[in-house]
């Protein structure tokens, strides 16, 4: 791998260290903006030095780690090849339920015990050093009591100034754990388990304040198909203005803010001076909601360098956006109309007729721009059968347009209940007796869309895809219980079938949990 903007520094220099973690494989480790921003804060401390540390490329991971015969020395930082238990702190930044198995397989392969307490009373016993394990990213904020047996520290909202007060407080109490967790159990916006203080989520008031950093890292792995790689990441935004009922992004990481035109045009020339990257990438929930956005575009593609931006809005497709994005040789535009169903798509709060989607996607067939990926939910609430068939229509119509072979992607995922939306009480589909109808409902789709010489779905194994939305909307929606829950899960095997095999050790019914949700229990409120 060819690598650039790597930040290795003397370990005999510095005064403690931290292992940046992202719980999955490093080519969607480095797609997040997160793990780049975490990298350039922490390792801004000269004192303080920071290394990155991703599951092992190639290898087929088997749960739990006890089980798994490869070398934990397949499990060490990019930058010095240093094993996780050397580390002072390991901060994991979670961005999605299915990875919390990789959080626990992480540790187990380190000879890190998995839970807070146990290691705990190793320290005590064994007077050993053990990283303090921290945790961090949009589904911690969302809910992070199912990780409450396992995270000594959690990171509830913005971190930029929450982690600069951590870690200047763990410099003075590094060699005392329980002074340690009392002293930063007092920041706003950090969540200390075993004290189960009241947490308040940390706001950056001004994006600005946020150090998009210059130096990004840049790498090329040979002989592969690089994924975001040689992109340099620019921040746009936070939050969402449309606030949509299903999404984190919108309740979590609200009030929506801009960063300022200039600062983004500042960021971007220092970025292509001091990191050769290919691409800009830009960055935010909802990036063509900038009041500047053509602008920022213009200036982009003036550089010569290509430009990528994240799905956009459909509304925001005017014919002046779509010729610029067809100037910039964007070859695949990402939409969301989420559902076929006007009513169902009003009710989630996107206010966008079918009549509108058919006229933009006609404006981009009629563009040099050649393939549109489309995302849908289903198991949405109060939805019934013909709103399947309202999807299918839908596509049938965008069908006949002239879209090449294949040319509109088409995703269609479970919907998910995050807890502190206002859908986090919508499990219905996740009920037992009503889980087989989402099944139903994927093979009605495939049956029917197949058919569509222009669209290329990319979903199968519907049975494996909604029991696994169920296991991700059990630790979305979880207490204390699901905690303990996930552990018996992970030592277990981490299958489908250890789920209900960890329900019967435990003696807890995850449709019985659902159903006090259902009945207004939460057991988070941000």
């Amino acid at each position: 791998m060819i690598s650039e903007n790597f930040i290795v520094k003397d370990w005999r220099k510095i005064d403690f260290s931290f292992g940046l973690v992202y719980p999955n494989v490093y080519k969607l480790g480095m797609s997040s903006y997160s793990i780049r921003l975490l990298y350039f804060l922490i390792n801004s401390f000269e004192n303080i030095v920071c290394e990155r540390i991703f599951l092992p490329d190639n290898l087929k991971l088997k749960f739990p780690a006890s089980k798994d015969y490869s070398s934990k020395n397949y499990l060490r930082s990019l930058e010095n090849k240093v094993l996780p238990e050397e580390f002072d702190i390991l901060g994991f930044s979670l961005h999605y339920e299915n990875d919390f198995k990789n959080v626990l397989w992480m540790l187990e392969k380190a000879e890190i015990p998995l839970t807070s307490q146990e290691r705990q009373e190793v320290i005590t016993k064994s007077k050993v050093q053990l990283p303090i394990i921290i945790g961090g990213g949009p589904v911690v904020t969302s809910n992070p009591i199912p990780l409450s047996k396992i995270f000594d520290v959690l990171f509830i909202g913005d971190a930029e100034q929450t982690l600069k007060l951590f870690l200047e407080i763990f410099q003075v109490y590094k060699n005392s754990r329980k002074k340690l967790l009392e002293e930063i159990s007092q920041i706003e916006g950090i969540y200390i388990p075993k004290l189960n203080n009241k947490a308040k989520r940390a706001i950056l008031k001004n994006v600005d304040d946020s150090p998009n950093p210059i130096f990004q890292l840049i790498s090329e792995s040979p002989g592969e198909k690089s994924i975001f790689e040689k992109n340099f990441f620019v921040e746009v935004n936070r939050g969402c203005p449309y606030q949509c009922k299903f999404c984190i992004s919108s309740f979590h990481n609200y009030p929506f803010r801009n960063r300022s035109f200039e600062n983004i045009i500042n960021i971007i020339e220092n970025g292509i001076k001091y990191s050769n990257c290919e691409t800009i990438s830009l960055i935010g929930s909802c990036v063509s909601s900038h009041p500047k956005f053509k602008q920022i575009c213009e200036f982009i593609i003036n550089t010569k360098k290509r430009l990528t931006i994240p799905s956009i809005r459909i509304e925001h497709l005017t014919p002046d956006i779509i010729q610029l994005l067809e100037q910039a040789d964007i070859k695949t535009i990402t939409i969301a109309p989420e559902a076929g169903s006007e009513s169902l798509r009003f009710a989630l709060g996107k206010m966008i007729s079918n009549e509108k989607i058919i006229n933009v996607l006609t404006q981009i067939r009629n563009s040099q721009i050649r393939n549109v990926k489309l995302y849908f939910l289903i198991g949405l609430p109060e939805e019934k059968e013909e709103n399947i068939e309202d999807i299918i229509n839908l596509l049938k119509s965008l069908d006949q347009l002239g879209f090449g072979r294949n040319s509109l992607r088409v995703n269609i995922n479970p919907f998910v209940p995050k807890l502190n939306t206002p859908y986090e009480k919508e499990i219905f589909f996740y009920l037992k007796d009503n889980m087989r109808d989402l099944v139903k409902k994927y093979q009605k789709l495939e049956r029917e869309l197949k058919k569509l010489n222009t669209t290329k779905l990319k979903f199968k194994n519907f049975k494996s895809i909604v029991k696994n939305a169920k296991i991700q909307t059990i630790f979305s929606l979880g207490n204390q219980q699901v905690s303990d829950l996930l552990l018996s899960y992970y030592s277990n095997g981490a299958t489908l079938a250890a789920m209900q095999k960890a329900q019967n050790e435990l003696n807890f019914s995850i449709n019985e949990y659902f159903l006090t949700i259902k009945e207004c229990y939460s057991p988070w409120i941000i």
